[in-house]
């Protein structure tokens, strides 16, 4: 059946997912604007498409590419102030959708990091919440990885497919923790972090997106090694 240019609203989940990922505040993080006034019952939040629900809006694709019910999926919904929604709209091509998603998953990052990421009191209790996922990772990539350019040696399918089930979210734990207990990290270790945070971000971009032009920084081998030494150096 052919697709019509009928309308498609979010449903409750999406919108209430929505909410949830945005904090309460608008997604754009050069505002944040708090979407609830103190002394009003009512929001200011408005719902904006990355992809368009017509083809003829701003960023719009055809139907064939991404049909209706999709595009009124929370995955292509940004949450953002009235003045951010309209300014996205009116100058498309410079808020393209993959800096709409960026601006997402940043803000999602940023939630967990505050809320949902435990804090520890020690390196010890830091380390041994994290190994296991830095276990997975080492061995998907001692098995299956590449060698020299991406993709020339190791099993390419095999690799692709436990990057994106496997290592990708958990690098984003790795992460979080990481960020959320940057009080026990060394100052060198603080340095480490920031190299990782940028492979972290340039993976998903090549695994994800299939975009190498972000750049190909390593994984700091040093990070196998995090919080494990002696506490030396304290920022």
């Amino acid at each position: 059946m052919a697709e019509t240019t009928c309308r498609v609203g979010p449903n409750v989940y999406s919108r209430r997912r929505l909410w949830g990922d945005s904090g309460g505040h608008c997604g754009n993080p050069a505002c944040r604007e708090y979407l609830f006034p103190d002394d009003l019952d009512v929001d200011f939040g408005e719902l904006a498409h990355v992809i368009p629900a017509s083809p003829d809006g701003p960023r719009g694709v055809p139907f064939e590419e991404i049909s209706l019910i999709d595009r009124a999926h929370h995955s292509n919904l940004i949450l953002l102030c009235a003045k951010c929604h309209t300014t996205i709209d009116k100058a498309p091509a410079a808020y393209p959708p993959e800096k709409l998603h960026e601006w997402k998953q940043k803000r999602i990052e940023e939630i967990r990091v505050a809320v949902a990421t435990p804090t520890f009191q020690t390196r010890a209790e830091a380390r041994d919440h994290l190994q296991r996922e830095l276990d997975a990772n080492r061995a998907i990539y001692t098995k299956y990885g590449p060698v020299g350019d991406p993709y020339m040696d190791g099993n390419p399918a095999l690799w692709r497919r436990h990057a994106r089930a496997t290592i990708i979210p958990n690098n984003r734990k790795i992460l979080r923790v990481l960020e959320a207990n940057r009080h026990l990290l060394t100052r060198n270790e603080q340095e480490t972090l920031a190299v990782y945070r940028l492979h972290v971000e340039q993976f998903e971009n090549r695994h994800i997106l299939n975009d190498f032009t972000t750049g190909t920084e390593r994984f700091p081998e040093v990070i196998q090694r995090i919080l494990k030494e002696k506490e030396t150096d304290h920022a």
